[in-house]
């Protein structure tokens, strides 16, 4: 359990704490757990718009960006990530589409 909600742009993923149904089910089956950065969670999100053509929330590119923050975690493994929710705010969604550039000012 967190004390405080976690500060990540994976709005779905901010929470206290697992729900008790939940932990019941995935504490048998961990084996390991991959910390993912906004910026890979970003990186994620441009990588499944741009090469895949795919609009996905941050919460919803968690597992591509853990993918990528970690590749030697599953390197030689057959894996599956679920890419999900296009349910993104816009200008966060355009922000990290264009990697920041909505928020520079344009030059004069």
């Amino acid at each position: 359990a967190n004390e405080q909600e976690p500060k990540t742009i994976a709005d779905g993923a901010r929470t206290l704490s697992l729900g008790v149904h939940n932990w019941e089910i995935l504490k048998g089956g961990i084996e390991d757990i991959v910390e993912v950065p906004d910026e890979a969670i970003e990186e994620a999100v441009r990588v499944l718009y741009l090469f895949a053509n795919l609009k996905v929330e941050p919460t919803g590119a968690l597992a591509v960006a853990a993918v990528m923050a970690a590749p030697q975690l599953f390197s030689g493994k057959k894996i599956c990530c679920i890419a999900s929710g296009g349910n993104a705010d816009a200008a966060v969604y355009a922000r990290i589409i264009t990697g920041g550039a909505a928020e520079r000012p344009i030059s004069e």
